[in-house]
């Protein structure tokens, strides 16, 4: 019996403490339809989602995913990032064509940047909006992070990657600036987190990840049929079970509606 109770008394007392938390959220399934691609993917600070259609087109969904917008490329290229926290201004990146194009809240185009008119030195793989109006980039060719100012034409900082990333492995999936802190994710090795300047801070190893997302104060992401939320100050861990007759590749959380992503789908959940 002492036994027993011992056992259930440690069972307690790891749900309770910082890191083994988890909860139980109700998940009730509404509706589904195909997308072109689970990672590229964005959500503004409004809750509208942005993804893509099997067209390659660039579709804006209401919280209840509802289409309220689309913009069609007028010129071909591979979308291969969205950053749409501000609503005002919507990146899109095209890593084929090394272009950045900015999209108004009406998503009619506000500006093009090719990186070789800049003289940029490299070939970009991921970008993403700096608080400042500039643009990160990581380089792999030259494994290095840069700030693009778009104002002077020119990198304002640059921060070498080739101490911090392992070389032989590294798959930079995805860039975000955050509550002043950037986010870098590698699929092989995790998360690195540097300041607004680009100076490095520390890395989570938190690997298999094909997207991260950012809620409040707590980072998303989805890893082995489970969702995670990760507080960004106490380290706090949560997790939610997710649907197992799905793979889910990445997510976005709403208010009220999660969305899970598969290969050539996302599949919308009520949530409370």
């Amino acid at each position: 019996m002492k036994t027993k109770a011992y056992k259930y008394l440690l069972l307690l007392v790891l749900l309770l403490a910082p890191g083994y938390a988890s909860f139980s959220q109700q998940l009730r399934y509404s509706h589904s339809f195909p997308i072109s691609s689970p990672t590229t993917i964005s959500q503004d600070r409004n809750g509208y989602i942005y993804l893509l259609d099997p067209l390659h087109n660039l579709a804006r969904l209401d919280s209840v995913g509802r289409p309220v917008d689309t913009f069609s490329p007028p010129t071909r290229g591979r979308i291969s990032n969205i950053e749409a926290w501000n609503p005002m201004k919507i990146l899109l990146f095209y890593e084929d064509r090394q272009s950045l194009l900015l999209l108004d809240r009406f998503l009619r185009p506000i500006s093009s940047t090719e990186l070789r008119d800049l003289n940029y030195q490299g070939i970009a793989k991921v970008a993403t909006l700096a608080a400042d109006d500039g643009f990160w980039l990581f380089d792999e060719t030259n494994l290095t992070l840069s700030k693009l100012d778009l104002r002077l034409r020119s990198v304002s900082a640059e921060t070498p990657l080739n101490l911090i990333l392992d070389k032989a492995r590294f798959d930079v999936r995805q860039l975000r600036e955050y509550q002043n802190m950037l986010y870098l994710l590698d699929y092989n090795n995790g998360i690195y987190v540097f300041d607004n300047l680009g100076n490095y801070k520390k890395s989570m190893p938190l690997k298999g990840i094909s997207h991260i997302g950012f809620r409040g104060n707590k980072l998303f992401f989805v890893q082995e049929g489970q969702l995670h939320f990760y507080d960004l100050y106490t380290s706090e861990k949560r997790s939610i079970d997710l649907p197992e007759q799905k793979l889910y590749i990445t997510a976005l959380a709403g208010d009220n509606h999660l969305y899970l992503f598969t290969d050539d789908a996302v599949d919308i959940y009520n949530w409370q």
